[in-house]
């Protein structure tokens, strides 16, 4: 009898290893991931490249990297000083100044964990990152699982709207997924290990939760709703974009507050907010106070945007930079322990001041200078250092005829230190406006065209745009060396000159911004489907010829599904939003694939799985060893 119940255990016991064999890895799946080197620089720029080993860091990675990388003594260490020219900074010159270098992050198989500055340790295998950080707990978004992110408004510090990863070659409908809200989706969509991320505006003239905004968190794998906190009762005028910090993702909001969650949980971390306030979210030490200059003459009646709150936030060298409607450019830092710590802010002078509404600063760092600029509603376009928050230089922006614009409503960054600025009488589209191209050591324009260009987006030496045309306007065809007609629609241009090289007419308006990926042009219709061939459409271009790759109509909307938003490209996927209260996630897949409960089902094979296969030869197997053991 013992025999026998010693034979079942083992039956038993070896049974139960059944699946743990059978769940192991595919055939593709057992193909060993090279170790890999994650380069962040720490403003939304990443860069994954194959590890090539040796003994210590400093070889592995002058091995990885070569004379991209270069190392030096820090406080009698060995350690990383610069990447492609990027050293250690320290933004601002009081008690909340913030120092950030080069970090070493190890990952381990869940998150990464900083590992070290000092290059002269052994590295034997594993994937790491060097990340641009201002401490060891701000940790690296991208990662070996996960490695396309989106993480601030049009992507970077820059506002660059390039995209490193890739989109869908063609589009499968109905669309992969689409969620619904009441309100206004006008944020960008905000991507990172493998979730989505965008905020909700208010819904106008409601009352109770509808009429608050909120930050929501969503798995497109399972198609659900992770978390979502409301957090202002600003009504419909939420159009800003978060920004990903590490594990914390920061809100600006129409009521001047600023706030930063958990972006894996919705907790909330800190909160920043007008002096006087009591907070919304945060309390005690979790609160910071600042003071807003609404009533200063400059700005008091500086049309009704004085009330926009803050603007697009961005993440430069661990400092946090953005505007707010009284005509400040601020820099705060972030800390989970710290909150909100005011670094520097720059008051304009009188002449050159006005509200900045939601259009972000950009970073540019050239010749040594980190160049801050940011473009406000009295048409001046002000640019500041970086790091001190001192005046570099700054105009009042008018067109070819000479007449003051009423606002600078972008800045694009382009190779050389030089940058595209386009402008317009003051509306949220371009109209009344143009284009010039600057040099942002001083500021100097290199060329101007009163020709309305929608946020551009520059790669190489070209930049892609919607353009909105006036009758007998003329734009220089590059090709023939002749001037032609100027038409709405879709333009790739030379940044040396403003020529064109293609144009892809259309009359539907698009005031969201192009983005680029992959030798492709995104962008996304103004108007809503209703308007038949003049919107509701996401357009992908092939960036060589203007040729139409593929053009997907979002669905469902109504009459109000306006749009103000970039498309987010990435990991396969094209995300957008619009006012019908929505976001749709555009893919190969199609969403008659997934169930609406989001679950995946399982689909048998029946007793053909090769699961099924190795199970019963692994029973047959179980039952003779348990013979044996029963007659022995």
């Amino acid at each position: 009898m013992a025999k026998r119940l010693i034979s079942l255990t083992a039956v038993l016991m070896m049974l139960c290893t059944v699946p743990l064999v059978m769940g192991g890895s595919s055939a593709d799946d057992s193909v060993p991931v090279p170790d890999a080197l994650l380069v962040d620089f720490g403003n939304g720029h990443t860069e994954w490249k194959d590890i090539v080993s040796g003994n210590t860091i400093e070889a592995m990675l002058t091995n990885t990297l070569g004379s991209r990388v270069g190392f030096g003594d820090r406080a009698g260490e060995r350690t990383v000083l610069s990447v492609d020219g990027v050293m250690e900074v320290t933004v601002g010159t009081g008690v909340n100044r913030q120092a950030c270098h080069w970090r070493l992050y190890a990952w381990n198989t869940v998150e990464w964990e900083f590992l070290t500055t000092d290059v002269t340790e052994r590295y034997s295998n594993g994937f790491l990152a060097l990340g641009y950080y201002p401490n060891d707990t701000v940790i690296p978004v991208s990662n070996p699982d996960y490695r396309d992110v989106w993480t601030s408004y049009r992507g970077d510090s820059s506002s660059s709207g390039v995209s490193s990863s890739y989109g869908p070659k063609t589009v499968a409908t109905p669309l992969e997924w689409t969620n619904t809200y009441a309100g206004a989706v006008d944020s960008s969509i905000l991507y990172a290990d493998g979730m989505i991320y965008h905020t909700v505006a208010g819904k106008y003239g409601a009352v109770g939760m509808d009429a608050l905004a909120r930050i929501n968190c969503l798995d497109p794998v399972n198609q659900e709703l992770l978390w979502s906190v409301t957090y202002s009762n600003s009504g419909n005028t939420e159009i800003t974009t978060p920004v990903i910090v590490g594990n914390l993702i920061i809100v600006t909001s129409g009521n001047w507050h600023m706030y930063c969650f958990d972006r894996f949980t919705g907790e909330a971390i800190a909160e920043l907010a007008p002096s006087g306030d009591d907070g919304d979210i945060c309390k005690g030490s979790k609160l910071t106070t600042y003071i807003p200059r609404k009533t200063d003459s400059s700005v008091s009646s500086d049309r009704i945007h004085l009330e926009g709150g803050m603007t697009n936030t961005v993440y430069d060298s661990g400092a946090l930079y953005f505007g707010t409607s009284d005509g400040l450019l601020r820099c705060f830092s972030i800390d989970r322990e710290k909150g909100f710590k005011e670094v520097w802010t720059y008051k304009p002078d009188d002449e050159y001041r006005g509200c900045f509404y939601y259009h972000p600063p950009v970073v540019c760092n050239h010749g040594g200078t980190k160049y801050v600029m940011i473009g406000n509603y009295g048409g001046g376009l002000i640019c500041a250092d970086g790091l001190t928050g001192s005046k570099i230089w700054v105009q009042s922006v008018t067109d070819t005829n000479g007449n003051k614009v009423g606002q600078v409503s972008s800045i694009t960054v382009c190779p050389g230190g030089k940058a595209l600025v386009c402008y317009s009488g003051g509306e949220m589209s371009s109209a009344g406006g143009g284009i010039m191209l600057i040099d942002v050591t001083d500021g100097s324009i290199l060329w101007k065209e009163d020709i309305r260009c929608g946020r551009p987006v520059v790669s190489g030496e070209r930049f892609y745009s919607y353009v909105s045309a006036l009758p007998e306007q003329k734009i220089r065809d590059s090709v023939t060396n002749q001037d032609v007609d100027l038409v709405s629609g879709y333009y790739s241009m030379w940044v040396s000159d403003g020529s064109m090289l293609w144009c892809r007419q259309t009359d539907a308006l698009s005031i969201g911004g192009t983005t680029f990926c992959d030798g492709r042009v995104y962008s996304m219709d103004y108007s809503p489907g209703t308007e038949g061939a003049n919107g509701g459409n996401v357009w992908c271009l092939d960036a060589d010829t203007g040729n139409v790759v593929w053009k997907c109509r979002v669905s469902p909307y109504n009459g109000n599904a306006y749009s103000m938003v970039c498309p987010t490209v990435v990991d396969g996927k094209v995300l957008v939003g619009n006012d019908y209260g929505a976001i749709y996630v555009i893919s190969e897949t199609s969403g008659n694939e997934r169930a609406k409960s989001g679950e995946i089902e399982y689909q048998s094979q029946g007793l053909a799985h090769p699961s099924w296969i190795a199970m019963i030869a692994s029973v047959f197997v179980v039952l003779a060893v348990a013979v044996w053991a029963y007659r022995h």
